[in-house]
């Protein structure tokens, strides 16, 4: 016990005060959270279109939507390599 506050508590205020700080972020900059996410979107598309196209040759496709895209984009190449790890072993065809 953390002097009489239970710890699940604790871990509700740092939630909310994280989403709190993340919703003014997004109210005060909206462009540049929008471009950001563009951006991003974009090289995740392309990321797994290069997945796609090299994986052609093996007989392997990573489905492509809008979860597969935000992913590579926002984590970049590790990002594409969970996605293939995770399409290989966690969730083989």
């Amino acid at each position: 016990m953390l002097h009489g506050l239970h710890l699940s508590w604790v871990w509700w205020a740092v939630i909310v005060a994280a989403a709190l700080f993340a919703m003014t972020q997004i109210v005060q900059y909206p462009g540049r959270i929008a471009w950001r996410l563009g951006k991003s979107v974009v090289l995740g598309l392309a990321f797994v279109l290069a997945v796609n196209w090299v994986g052609q040759y093996f007989h392997y496709h990573l489905a492509l939507n809008a979860m597969t895209a935000l992913t590579a984009g926002f984590l970049g190449i590790p990002g594409v390599a969970a996605l293939v790890a995770m399409h290989l072993w966690v969730f083989p065809a």
